[in-house]
């Protein structure tokens, strides 16, 4: 992901494949997890655990972008509110199943 000094922005492919690096993020990944099912999770909170892990990040952006060319996505803040709280559940749900199956791989060799 590539944020220019000033404007939107960019994902490359490559960041939203998981690598073996991704799989110490689970930490992280459960404690966003706890702030969805929490009622009283502010908005900005659950913006700034997502801002703690890269790979999700990429991901937002990617999903916000391609919604339309004409957006230009400014911050992690800004992707979320377009692709809304069902959006950054499927993208953190899909980021689980590719950790999932990668941590298999890892261990069976």
């Amino acid at each position: 992901m590539r944020a220019p000094a000033a404007g939107p922005l960019t994902v490359n492919p490559p960041d939203t494949k998981v690598q073996a690096k991704h799989l110490k993020d689970l930490d992280k990944i459960h404690e966003l997890l706890r702030a969805l099912n929490d009622p009283y999770a502010a908005g900005k909170n659950v913006g700034a655990l997502v801002g703690k892990i890269p790979i999700l990040v990429a991901r937002c952006i990617q999903r916000a972008a391609s919604r339309s060319n004409k957006i230009e996505i400014q911050n992690i803040d800004h992707a979320i509110s377009l692709i809304g709280n069902r959006g950054l559940e499927s993208e953190l749900f899909d980021l689980l199943e590719d950790l999932t199956v990668l941590k298999s791989k890892l261990e069976n060799g």
